[in-house]
């Protein structure tokens, strides 16, 4: 796809990538000179915005709640430098998480907001289904604009609070699916509990079939010639090798330490306990319970309630603190597996590979050469309709890992498997070597065996469903 020779209608810049890349702050680098470490530790989200007159909008989750910058790593005042944050710091620690289709309907106000005032809207943020909610999904669900805008995205407590079938057991939130959209219910694992309950909700709240919805959508992509129709985001990735990276993060975690990381997490352990003795219910599985820093120094946290010796609390303590190391490290491999299996496989989709932009940020000290001043010229061009370079030409790491993912994607494409059931030991299979591993064990041999024996009719395995068990089609 040639690179565009006219301004974008509608230009959207977003910032993906995984924690400790510089996305918004490259961090702390204490064997820098003084003059390197103000550079690197400019945020390319902010030096794009006040470059080009834009204004960020937050896509990290856990930067929503007020009240905590440290254990959520959030942006500070004087580092915004006068540029305007939104969905940032703004939800109190005890609200749930926002949902998909929460986060898409206020970047979607926000984004034509901003525009509104001849601005650039910049969305950048970690949580990776977000921007990608945004970018690919967000005009899949809000595709009926007939339906109020409080219909179509809202809280999952508020539909399970008007749908209560919503909370019901899998199966018979399953069985309701079969009946008023067996398409999509045969599309799914039975025990796949997220994908058919979405599936559901959207029947529920927007009174048209998933399956139709997806059907018109390719429909759309059919009759545009490609399947990502008028794409004009341009999307860069900050990149580090990962030495380089774990390094930045073990870093990142002794700052949090100097910078009150302990006081935050006694504060919100402090509020769990007072939710707790007023007998609350309290969902530690979403929310802010989820954030990196709490859950693994909760030890520590009631060691210190009970008065355990200084040698106890100072073991537990340094215990916690290689904990969040290691789920930083975690994490950060999770984003980017999500970015190489999710995010480019949809940039090919959509035939726009050409505004994705990998910039290399493992050397601190070359931030503002590899990264701020590359994507500040990637950027103008895009603004203005100028021809860009490949995005394979900018640095030989961009050439490496795209050119990489690209070919990992071709040598791994195979045939679509269908989801199989095994009528005779009723378990449902998502994958091929599962499906050739039952067949073939002894249990499953045994049942036949004795199935065959009292059968009138020869028995075989019986084989349901329709659709490729591993589609990433449903939210």
């Amino acid at each position: 796809m040639a690179a565009p020779l006219k301004p974008p209608r509608q230009p959207l810049v977003a910032i993906i990538g995984t924690t400790g890349t510089g996305k918004s702050d490259v961090g702390y680098d204490e064997f820098a000179p003084k003059r390197t470490l103000i550079l690197t530790e400019l945020q390319l989200a902010v030096d794009l915005a006040v470059r080009f007159n834009g204004e960020i909008i937050n896509a990290d989750a856990m930067q929503m709640y007020k009240g905590l910058p440290v254990i959520t790593n959030q942006i500070s005042v004087g580092e915004q430098r006068g540029v305007p944050h939104h969905l940032l710091s703004q939800i109190d620690p005890l609200e749930p998480t926002w949902t998909n289709g929460l986060f898409v309907r206020e970047a979607q106000r926000l984004i034509k907001e901003i525009r509104s005032r001849g601005k650039l809207p910049i969305v950048v943020g970690g949580t990776l289904y977000y921007v990608h909610a945004l970018l690919f999904d967000g005009s899949l669900i809000g595709a009926d604009e007939s339906k109020p805008g409080d219909l179509r995205f809202r809280s999952q407590e508020e539909d399970q609070s008007q749908f209560p079938i919503l909370d019901e057991p899998t199966s018979v939130i399953l069985e309701r699916l079969r009946q008023v959209d067996p398409e999509m219910a045969q599309r799914w694992h039975p025990d796949d509990r997220r994908k058919i309950k979405r599936s559901l909700e959207i029947y529920l709240t927007t009174g048209k079939r998933a399956s139709d919805i997806y059907a018109e959508q390719q429909e759309v992509k059919q009759a545009s010639g490609n399947a990502g129709g008028h794409w004009e985001t341009l999307v860069f990735w900050t990149y580090s090798e990962t030495e380089a990276l774990r390094e930045r993060l073990r870093k990142r975690v002794a700052k949090m330490v100097q910078s009150g990381l302990m006081n935050e997490v006694r504060t919100l352990h402090c509020r769990l306990r007072e939710c707790i003795n007023r007998g609350e219910a309290i969902d530690r599985t979403h929310g802010i319970w989820q954030a990196i820093g709490f859950k693994q120094m909760e030890a520590f946290l009631n060691a210190e309630l009970d008065m355990e010796t200084p040698e106890a609390l100072e073991k537990k303590k340094e215990a916690g603190l290689e904990d969040i190391n290691i789920a930083t490290r975690q994490y950060a491999r999770y984003q980017l597996r999500w970015i190489r299996q999710r995010t480019l496989k949809s940039f090919r989709e959509h035939d726009s590979m050409d505004l994705l932009y990998l910039l290399d940020s493992t050397r601190a000290n070359e931030f503002s050469e590899n990264v701020l001043y590359p994507a500040a010229d990637i950027c103008r061009q895009y603004l203005a309709g100028e021809k860009r370079p490949r995005p394979t030409e900018i640095s030989d790491t961009a050439r490496d890992v795209l050119t990489a993912y690209e070919n990992e994607n071709e040598s791994t494409q195979t045939t679509k498997f269908k989801v199989k059931k095994c009528e005779i030991c009723d378990v449902s299979l998502a994958t091929e070597d599962s499906w050739l591993k039952h067949i073939n064990g002894k249990k499953h041999q045994g049942a036949l065996r004795r199935k065959k024996r009292t059968a009138l009719v020869p028995v075989g395995v019986g084989i349901v469903t329709e659709v490729d068990a591993g589609s990433s089609r449903a939210p």
